[in-house]
């Protein structure tokens, strides 16, 4: 039920008097089904509305509804009919409030003759949302630069996103605003490895500095850092045979960085260090700091989410040298690795039921209060509470895709499709939630399972295939456009 109600002030005497009184004092739809929505009345501006919208679709109920209840001291309102003539309002009959409906409410002294100004116009807007909440809402931004057509990384630094591609041999870092998303600027990187996409990059703060970027380069054991993501040297925070940065963990103030090495022994080995204390230390909690054969060895995806215990923990993913399998069949598997500042633990499920795919190039994000995994072929969204179990994500939590029975081709600003690309990154801005993708220019290719005959529902698979430019896309849920909007940010 729709309702909102005051405190009404009229004398309980049975005898008549006549009030100047034309307040609504009691206001109510029938609207049974949409549950309970609290309604403002605003007396000077003399409008009436709900702060709450009511659910995506409710046009559906409010263009035919019942006033359950509309009390004024005299009884009686109008409203206009379609001659444009006052009209007395019977709240037996429906009404149609898709639109704002102005009503006069008439005091008794204004009914009598005494004061026949004493009347007095409401506004009621019943609002509804455009869109609905729980639905991943896509934007189309532009193009990035249709020169990049392979691998890429991405990484939020400041207000900014930085984009590293390898353009023929050498390696650019392209740049555009989160605050201000405009045109891409872009330039050549000085001091990293020639030619080559760094393998890992992370953003880190150590006590009495500035906040630095930090990446690795394959093979060379070296860690770099800049301060603009565009200049690198060679840093002297790590010591020699840093295979890969992992990932950042901050708790009760202490802020440590995660990465691999490669030991004399030709062994991998879990280190970080700490924001207070910059000195490498092994992280040999368990197994003595060795890294298991099926941890992920490139493309690192990490979330930070608040765990049972309520600490913050690392949620991480990869691809990984070794097959990953559910322990009960042959299903290859995304394996997620959690770490709480202790140890890194694998949470691998033990069913094919709860298990989340195999993904290639898979991305990890913690988003309103919930994990979701997805990665290269964009055919799915993975969900799950913790990280440990997992199912298929809400359609309405889905990427753009196309009616390819329609004909024709992909068009970002119209016709969108994600499915088959490959060559990605992807960032998500903690204080907008809106979530980047980036994609390089290529070609797309899937299959798609289709009804073949609608009297049988029996289906086959169809093969798509289709040509891109790059493409800036930004997604965000719906929910939180709302809960930001009126969180002014």
């Amino acid at each position: 039920m729709v309702s909102f109600v005051i405190t009404s002030c009229l004398d309980d005497d049975n005898n008549i008097e006549y009030s100047p009184d034309a307040t609504i004092h009691a206001f109510a739809l029938d609207t049974a089904g949409l549950g309970s929505y609290k309604f403002t009345i605003d007396q000077l501006s003399r409008e009436i509305y709900n702060e709450d919208s009511l659910p995506v679709h409710a046009d559906t109920i409010i263009d035919k509804i019942l006033i359950k209840t509309l009390t004024t001291a005299s009884g009686v309102v109008t409203m206009k009919d379609k001659s444009g003539n006052d009209s007395v309002l019977n709240i037996n009959d429906s009404i149609d409030l898709r639109k704002e409906l102005i009503i006069k409410v008439w005091s008794t002294e204004a009914l009598a003759g005494i004061s026949p100004n004493q009347t007095k116009e409401y506004k009621i807007k019943v609002n509804v949302h455009d869109y609905d909440p729980d639905s991943l809402r896509w934007k189309y931004m532009n193009k990035i630069d249709d020169q990049i057509v392979g691998e890429q990384k991405s990484i939020i630094f400041g207000s900014e996103v930085l984009t590293y591609s390898v353009v023929g041999t050498k390696l650019y870092a392209y740049k555009n605003s989160l605050t201000n998303f405009g045109s891409w600027e872009y330039k050549e990187i000085e001091g990293l490895p020639k030619g080559k996409l760094p393998t890992s990059i992370i953003a880190f703060q150590f006590n009495r500095s500035r906040t630095m970027l930090y990446a690795t380069s394959n093979g060379d054991g070296k860690v770099y850092e800049s301060a603009d993501g565009e200049k690198w040297n060679e840093s002297t925070m790590f010591g020699e045979g840093v295979e890969l940065l992992l990932a950042t963990l901050t708790n009760n103030d202490v802020s440590r960085i995660c990465y691999i090495k490669k030991g004399a022994d030709n062994q991998r080995y879990f280190y970080y260090q700490t924001n207070d204390v910059p000195k490498e230390t092994l992280d040999k909690a368990e197994n003595g700091g060795k890294v298991p054969s099926k941890f992920p060895t490139k493309n690192i995806s990490y979330t930070v989410y608040k765990s049972s215990t309520n600490i913050n923990s690392v949620l991480l993913v990869g691809d990984t040298e070794t097959a990953t399998l559910a322990d009960d069949s042959k299903l290859e598997t995304t394996i997620v690795w959690a770490y709480d500042g202790n140890k890194w633990v694998e949470f691998s499920t033990t069913s094919s039921v709860a298990y989340c795919p195999k993904y290639t190039q898979p991305s990890i994000i913690y988003y309103n209060d919930l994990v979701y995994i997805f990665g290269q072929d964009f055919s799915s969204i993975y969900v799950s509470n913790q990280g440990l179990f997992w199912k298929k994500a809400n359609p309405k939590f889905s990427f753009p895709h196309r009616d390819w029975s329609k004909g024709g081709t992909p068009d970002p600003d119209v016709d969108p499709e994600f499915r088959g690309k490959t060559n990605y990154s992807m960032v998500l801005d903690p204080d907008t939630q809106n979530l980047w993708i980036i994609f390089s220019k290529g070609s797309a290719s899937f299959e798609e399972e289709v009804e073949k005959e609608e009297s049988t529902k029996a289906t086959t698979t169809e093969p798509r295939t289709y040509e891109h430019d790059s493409e800036v896309w930004r997604g965000r849920l719906n929910q939180l456009w709302f809960d930001l909007a009126n969180a002014k940010k």
